[in-house]
């Protein structure tokens, strides 16, 4: 054997004649190798004025005294250069670089190529020097993490877990301007999580919190929306289910109405609502949208010029509207589908919601507010919706019933009987009086019949010539007197005070619809 086998070190030979030479080669060889540092790697020409000693790693495509060593390591040996070619797991310093590259039997490779595994580490810096407190420090512009996919042995999913000691402790993320804190999410001090907000990283503010045992969201500060009126459904019973009428579902002729503040449109419409509360439209359906809405919501007298949308949930067809003056059409789909118009300049007054899809399309939740954007739906309390549906219509008395009406009235003249009426809500404007056809008794009313008995002697009033029943607005918005007129007299005692009685089949209810 010659030379050795890992490093390729010349030896010497039994009588060999000037061993020195030899010796020395060897020498200059561990020299260059033994702690192997380079000033650079990838030089593919010898440097001007090399040092003595200097050594690169040769790149590819060399040229000069380094053509033909691509890949090898170049040391500058007494005014000469020499080459070594490398093996498999020789390492190198690279100077320029402050790196340690190894040799893996083609190419030079940076040492973390082959770092499969870190443990138990004290602390990482990457870009940066991480510290006692801050043990994982990092300095970068962009961070990605992908879910391992299952061909490559994982599941396809990706979930960032963070664990606290305790419920009292901190959990959070911490976003800073200049290293001082601004804003916060997570579960602070307790179990529910909670957003908050900072001035100066001093002062903090919960701009949200959300209860860990009801999942309630809880805004301590109040919500305002990007502009005024935002987010706001112009539409009364947007879910269908106040039903002063009865209203069983079916056909409604045009400009008459079925569920409260919906009424049909031109042709009328076929209208069904189920336990889910999915509505099925075929034909035409209308709500009339207050003005006063406008003032009250954006400090502006009409809605001209405004934009508005109109959304629905799960839409099973294309649903065409028109909001006054301007149309557009829905399209079907999973979730919150919606469009939008831009009322003209002549949409000053109430303006009028109409559905007209071109086939039966089935819906839900059912929004018009102002804006382009279309934000989720929010129900309001039954309670609160039947409110708000009484300021358009007031059912005084159901069909079906057939008993005392409830309200004291006198007779104020001898063809004239007035029941002062206290409306639990104020009505929008003076309403108009909607009544089922019915006739005068004299006696205990029955089916669409009407009364009148007078306290003092508990005597049914008598009326000659037909009764009519219209609405006097009283003195304040919620006091209406509702005025009994004969077309010639009452009998009975003038001045008399006594209660209105009806039959099963009447119904009765005060009106002031858009």
């Amino acid at each position: 054997m010659s030379n050795t086998k890992n490093l390729n070190l010349p030896l010497l030979a039994a009588a060999q004649a000037q061993k020195h030479v030899t010796h020395n080669e060897a020498l200059a060889a561990l020299d260059a190798l033994v702690h192997l540092a380079v000033i650079e790697r990838g030089r593919t020409a010898a440097p001007a004025s090399p040092a003595e000693g200097d050594r690169y790693l040769v790149g590819s495509a060399s040229t000069g005294d380094f053509s033909g060593h691509d890949g090898e390591i170049a040391f500058f040996d007494l005014g000469a250069w020499r080459f070594l070619k490398p093996r498999k797991g020789w390492r190198a310093y690279v100077e320029v670089e402050e790196r340690i590259v190894v040799y893996d039997g083609l190419l030079w490779r940076d040492l973390g190529y082959y770092s499969r595994e870190l443990g138990n580490l004290d602390r990482i810096g990457i870009g940066t020097s991480a510290d006692d407190v801050n043990r994982l420090a990092a300095k970068l512009n962009a961070t990605l993490f992908t879910a391992r996919a299952s061909a490559e042995g994982g599941t396809g999913d990706l979930r960032f877990v963070l664990n606290k000691s305790a419920q009292a402790n901190v959990l959070s993320q911490l976003y800073q301007d200049g290293y001082s804190g601004r804003a916060e999410t997570g579960l602070i001090g307790s179990d529910d999580y909670k957003v908050r907000v900072s001035p100066d990283g001093a002062q903090w503010r919960d701009a949200m919190s959300v209860d860990c045992q009801s999942g309630i969201a809880t805004f301590p500060y109040g919500v305002t929306v990007g502009s005024l009126g935002a987010g706001v459904n112009l539409l009364i019973n947007s879910n269908f289910l106040v039903n002063q009428r009865a209203f069983a579902g079916g056909s409604i002729t045009a400009g008459n109405f079925g569920f409260d503040r919906w009424k049909g449109g031109i042709g009328g419409c076929t209208i069904t609502r189920d336990a889910s509360g999915k509505v099925t439209l075929t034909g035409a359906l209308e709500q009339g949208i207050d003005v006063s809405l406008a003032q009250s919501l954006t400090d502006t007298p009409t809605f001209a010029g405004r934009t508005l949308t109109l959304s629905v949930e799960d839409p099973s067809t294309p649903l065409a509207f028109s909001v006054s003056s301007k149309s557009a059409t829905i399209p079907a789909g999973a979730g919150r589908q919606f469009a939008s118009v831009i009322l003209g300049a002549g949409d000053t007054g109430n303006i009028t919601l109409k559905l007209s899809p071109a086939s039966a399309c089935s819906f839900k939740r059912i929004k018009l507010e102002i804006g382009s954007n279309a934000t989720p739906w929010v129900p309001e309390p039954l309670d609160i919706e039947e409110f708000r549906c009484r300021r358009y219509y007031q059912r005084l008395y159901s069909a079906g019933a057939g008993t005392i009406f409830g309200a004291p009235g006198q007779r104020i003249s001898t063809n004239t009987i007035d029941v002062p009426i206290a409306l639990p809500v104020a009505m929008r404007s003076a309403p108009t009086l909607r009544i089922n056809g019915f006739t005068w008794a004299s006696a205990a009313p029955i089916n669409s019949q009407i009364g009148f008995c007078e306290n003092a002697n508990l005597a049914w009033a008598n009326a000659a010539g037909d009764v009519t029943i219209s609405p006097l607005v009283g003195l304040t918005p919620t006091t209406i007197i509702l005025r009994l007129q004969a077309a010639t007299t009452f009998g009975g005692t003038a001045g008399a005070s006594g209660y209105l009685y009806l039959g099963s089949a009447v119904a009765m209810a005060f009106q002031a619809e858009i």
